[in-house]
């Protein structure tokens, strides 16, 4: 399901369902855990004790305000009109809602807001504690090292009831069901599994306005949350705001594409996506997206070193350097002892859940996609050519790109290939098109960087090696039978079934776009897997990841990335209204507050799987840039 608005500052990271219920609520010195299980926490509206539960049929928006990280959003409800901005405070790791009320009408309005907590800390909802703090008014939640407090606050008064209880628990549906008839029970605290709803209740004279303040503190102790709850006043929560608004107002605009409103406002929009999603101590998560864990037991809030590289690459193309740094640093701290990175990792940087084996077909393999280690050299690459700053890349030389490298230099045939390992869709195991792309590239670099640092030896080291796997490669993957490069070699066979991830050749620059066998692989892979009707490019040929249609004239679903990447193709060859357009598609194909999802269905054009995918949204920073930078050279 699509989740919205995420907001966060590397320790705490929200965000809300499409009924615009905050669903996602991520905090530790990691940003790791999820504290809601993805179960959403219910906000509920009584307007002259006409009560109802919010939903999308109330909604009128609900968006990114003004270039910030700040999600606004606007309801109506019996001619009542409702401004919400939320936020997570960059400093301290409290989440805010400023809620604006006008009432348009010529009566007062008495107004009770409904405020539902369905914590499940540490994603399980055993051993929760719920009570009434009656010291400040608020109510607390905690378990183990994780406490919330959670009260509103208006200049005057806070909240005037609260009951805490059961919930999921012999019949027991929880505290939310309690505010149905506009009445709590005021129960004082319940353990187990438990939630908590809290009312504020305000009067609204005719053509006026009111403003109250929602949040959620977290705190590692109770010590340190009651500490920091003492600064929690009206005029705080405002200069929490104020600051949050500037900080990121000034941060997105480093850089600008200067394109037309809707490309700029979705580049904006990404950035914001991207960095959410990359924690304080350098892990880059997929997605916040915890709906698929319905459906498989597990989730994308992983890092994937490819993912995160190529979020690190948007970074550096946006002028955001930092967070690159900190992926970099978190690739130093993860790199096994000898060169390479695991399938994905935790957001405190452990080894990850992985279905990537160490044992097929009677032999021992290692567990790895090496595209994944070749990307971070592609990525660090990036940082240096837009920076030049060589301090920080000595640092990383001997740490870093020497180690990666020379496992990528080992870790081939006497020809040149790289050996067997995972392709990038995670499903084939062979030697893969898209690693030979990857590896080359890093292997080019890493003999850029020995020359730097006079390594000359090591330099020419690598450089040949990459001469040699490119030169293998050419005659062993391209037939003049198919006129095509194939994807994948197995056993000696060559799988020409049509890949997305070929057109990798060109856009790390392995091979020119006016090659004849790059123009005639383009030409087979538009041809074959263009989505018919809701358009886009699927991944490969016969591709049945999460389809809902088996159509046999459509190939796959139709990504976000691949489209990108075939945008990508046309900006290489000046082909700009054709780039244009895949990058219009994009844009259409995106929810009203810019949050690209992973596909697309190919039958209703709705976004599939998870979303936001942080990767989708790399991608889109770095076409759209390259697409400036390609049209400002004409």
């Amino acid at each position: 399901m699509v989740r919205y608005i995420p907001i966060g500052n590397g320790k705490l990271l929200v965000s809300f369902n499409n009924d615009y219920n905050l669903t996602d609520i991520y905090f530790s010195r990691e940003m790791a855990e999820n504290h809601s299980g993805g179960r959403p926490f219910k906000y509920g509206i009584s307007v002259d004790n006409n009560f109802v539960w919010m939903n999308k049929n109330f909604l009128i928006s609900k968006d990114y305000f003004d270039h910030t990280m700040i999600g606004i959003a606007k309801y109506k409800i019996s001619d009542v009109y409702f401004e919400d901005q939320n936020f997570v405070d960059i400093y301290e790791d409290i989440f805010v809602r400023k809620v604006k009320i006008l009432n348009t009408t010529d009566t007062i309005k008495k107004i009770k807001l409904f405020f539902h907590q369905n914590f499940s800390i540490y994603g399980n909802n055993i051993g929760d504690t719920a009570f009434y703090y009656p010291y400040n008014n608020s109510i607390i939640h905690y378990k183990g090292r994780r406490y919330f407090m959670i009260s509103t606050l208006d200049g005057n008064t806070s909240f005037d009831q609260y009951s805490v209880g059961i919930k999921d628990f012999n019949g027991l549906a929880g505290t939310w069901k309690d505010a149905e008839d506009g009445e709590l029970a005021m129960n004082t605290i319940a353990t187990g599994s438990v939630d908590s709803i809290i009312r504020h209740t305000i009067s609204i004279d005719p053509k006026a306005s009111f403003e109250l303040y929602y949040y959620i503190l977290a705190a590692r102790d109770l010590k340190s949350l009651l500490e920091t709850s003492k600064e929690i006043t009206v005029e705080n929560l405002e200069r929490m705001l104020k600051r949050t608004e500037n900080f990121w107002e000034l941060w997105v605009s480093k850089f600008q594409v200067n394109l037309d409103n809707s490309l700029n406002e979705m580049f904006k929009k990404s950035l914001f996506i991207i960095r959410s999603h990359i924690n304080d101590k350098g892990a880059v998560l997929a997605s916040s997206d915890s709906e698929i864990l319905r459906s498989n037991m597990d989730s994308y809030y992983y890092s994937w070193p490819r993912d995160a590289a190529y979020a690190a690459i948007s970074m550096i193309m946006s002028d955001h350097g930092d967070p690159a740094k900190l992926f970099f640093d978190f690739c130093i701290s993860t790199i096994s002892d000898d060169g390479y990175f695991y399938h994905k990792y935790n957001p405190d940087g452990k080894i990850a859940s992985s279905w990537l084996p160490y044992y097929m077909n009677g032999k021992r393999i290692l567990p790895i996609q090496e595209d994944e280690s070749a990307l971070v050299i592609i990525a660090i690459y990036y940082y240096y050519s837009v920076y030049k700053d060589i301090e920080y890349i000595s640092y990383l030389y001997e740490k870093l790109i020497k180690k990666i490298a020379d496992f990528l230099y080992e870790f081939t045939y006497e020809n040149g290939l790289p050996r067997e390992s995972f392709d990038l869709w995670e499903e084939r195991f062979g030697i893969n098109t898209y690693t030979v792309a990857t590896v080359y590239s890093a292997l080019k670099y890493a003999s850029a960087f020995a020359q730097i640092f006079n390594d000359i030896d090591l330099s020419k080291k690598y450089m040949d090696k990459a001469d040699l796997m490119l030169k293998t490669f050419k005659s062993t993957f391209y037939s003049d039978l198919t006129g095509y490069y194939g994807r994948t070699m197995n056993n000696g066979k060559i799988d020409f079934t049509p890949d997305s991830s070929v057109l990798s050749l060109i856009n790390l620059d392995v091979l020119p776009p006016d090659d004849p066998t790059i123009k005639s692989t383009v030409n087979n892979i538009v041809s074959r897997l263009w989505v018919p009707d809701t358009g886009g490019l699927a991944r490969y040929e016969k591709d049945f990841y999460q389809r809902r249609d088996n159509r046999y004239d459509i190939p796959g679903n139709p990504w976000i990335i691949t489209t990108l990447w075939l945008a990508d193709y046309y900006i290489k060859i000046k082909n700009f209204d054709k780039a244009r357009d895949l990058i219009s598609w994009v844009v259409n194909h995106s929810e009203a507050s810019g949050i690209l999802s992973e596909q697309i269905d190919p039958i209703t054009g709705q976004p599939l799987s998870v979303s936001p995918l942080t990767w989708s949204h790399a991608q889109f920073v770095i076409t759209l840039i390259n697409y400036k930078n390609a049209i400002n050279q004409k």
